[in-house]
């Protein structure tokens, strides 16, 4: 049989691993709710624990309010979140020289099924990049681009 110690310390084992995952999974908002109940806690070892994380977790959620997202990194990340709109969005006024606007709407166009439109943006990045064509070959999401003819030229 356990003591009431010996339960009270399992239990709060128990909630550091909890908030120790929450955290390592980036969801850091419910890892502060776990760190400030183990800080609220009875066992001083937890207590200090959880107070170093907390002031970690102050520490990312300052800097992520401080930084802003570039433009071209919201758009590759839109992307990858499968919401091609909002990248095409997040690439308006951006540099028309820079083959990255371009190969990145190529892609964002070619989720839209906008072949015609795609196929100019990528023929439009490679002119300024060659460096792009390869890319543009072992892309995943290009790959229906290719399918289209509208690259037989290029």
């Amino acid at each position: 049989m356990k003591t009431e110690s010996e339960r009270i310390y399992e239990e709060h084992a128990e909630l550091l691993n909890k908030a120790l995952d929450l955290f390592n999974q980036g969801k850091l908002k419910e890892a502060k709710a776990v760190f400030n109940k183990l800080k609220n806690g009875k066992v001083l070892e937890f207590q200090h624990k959880a107070e170093v994380y907390l002031q970690i977790i102050e520490k990312l959620s300052s800097r992520k309010k401080n930084k802003k997202e570039d433009p071209l990194d919201k758009a590759v990340r839109l992307i990858n979140e499968k919401e091609p709109e909002a990248a095409l969005q997040a690439l308006e006024g951006l540099d028309e020289g820079d083959a990255r606007v371009w190969y990145l709407r190529s892609i964002a166009l070619t989720l839209l099924d906008r072949v015609d439109e795609a196929a100019e943006a990528l023929k439009k990045a490679v002119s300024l990049d060659r460096r792009f064509f390869y890319l543009a070959r072992k892309e995943p999401d290009l790959f229906p681009l290719w399918d289209t003819g509208k690259l037989d030229d290029f």
